[in-house]
């Protein structure tokens, strides 16, 4: 089943929303937002990555925190609105709701796709820090894809690996330690530009995540007068997963020189919950 996009010059969907988002695209009370790409027909089609059947687990601890932003977590900065309109008090107000809570995710479920960014970096002699605000650009997104022959599909879970972990294991425990501490928590990402907002649409991809604690680049400058947090969580219902354990899978795609993989991700079902661990694990 094809399910149709509107072009990304239509955003937002209805005058009056906030910039690029997509309200009432799946319904005026949906509550799952990009998630709805993930049809059984994507699901099954998905199952065919399954090829070796090895298995390997993308969580740090809880203590370490790879969690899953859901739709209560980020909303537009300038009028405080969540997906579909939620309101700050259907979250915390005196008749706070379950309005768009972690539990509406049902899972997260399909084809994953691995852009390996950290070993492009180093292929390229790109000098960068991960604990700094290091913006990861789009051409060069497109570039780890080119040279992964990797292609896309809509529903997808799009994975991005930094090397914020592999750069954070190399730490000793005092420098682990004083990175909350931090100024300006800063870390690498990609670039919260119009481009790589639109690019992100025009993909359709299911959710998003990468191994650093932001997945674009933050603190976000807001280019194009909002965040990828803004318009991600708030104007689509697409959740960012953060401090995804990406080293082995990146070991894993590239002795078998693919990319690609079947992902079952199952949130904790928490009521009103703003986010989960992700319980993840890829298939190859």
């Amino acid at each position: 089943m094809t399910i149709e996009t509107p072009p990304f010059s239509r955003l937002p969907l209805r005058n009056g929303d906030p910039k690029f988002s997509a309200w009432g695209r799946w319904g005026p009370t949906d509550e799952i937002g990009t998630l709805n790409l993930l049809t059984a027909e994507v699901i099954s089609e998905a199952s065919k990555e399954i090829v070796s059947g090895n298995t390997v687990t993308l969580n740090i601890n809880t203590q370490g925190s790879s969690h899953w932003d859901g739709l209560r977590h980020y909303p537009y900065q300038d009028t405080l609105q969540f997906y579909n309109g939620a309101s700050q008090d259907d979250i915390s107000g005196p008749s706070a709701n379950q309005r768009i809570g972690i539990q509406t995710s049902r899972g997260i479920t399909g084809r994953g796709v691995l852009l390996d960014w950290a070993f492009y970096a180093k292929e390229k002699g790109l000098a960068y820090s991960p604990f700094d605000a290091f913006a990861i650009t789009l051409a060069q997104l497109l570039e780890v894809a080119q040279l992964q022959k990797t292609t896309f599909r809509p529903g997808d879970i799009l994975f991005v690996r930094t090397g914020w972990v592999e750069a954070y294991q190399k730490l000793s425990m005092e420098e682990r330690g004083a990175l909350p501490y931090r100024q300006i928590r800063s870390s690498c990402g990609v670039e919260a530009s119009e481009e790589a907002i639109q690019w992100h649409w025009d993909n359709q991809f299911a959710a998003v995540a990468s191994d650093t604690v932001a997945y674009e680049a933050w603190p976000s400058p807001r280019k194009s007068g909002v965040s990828m947090h803004e318009v991600f969580l708030s104007g689509w219902g697409m959740p960012i997963g953060e401090s995804f354990d990406l080293e082995l899978l990146a070991e894993r795609c590239r002795d078998v020189g693919r990319w690609s993989f079947f992902l079952v991700s199952v949130p904790l079902n928490i009521s009103r919950g703003v986010a989960s661990p992700p319980n993840a694990i890829a298939i190859l």
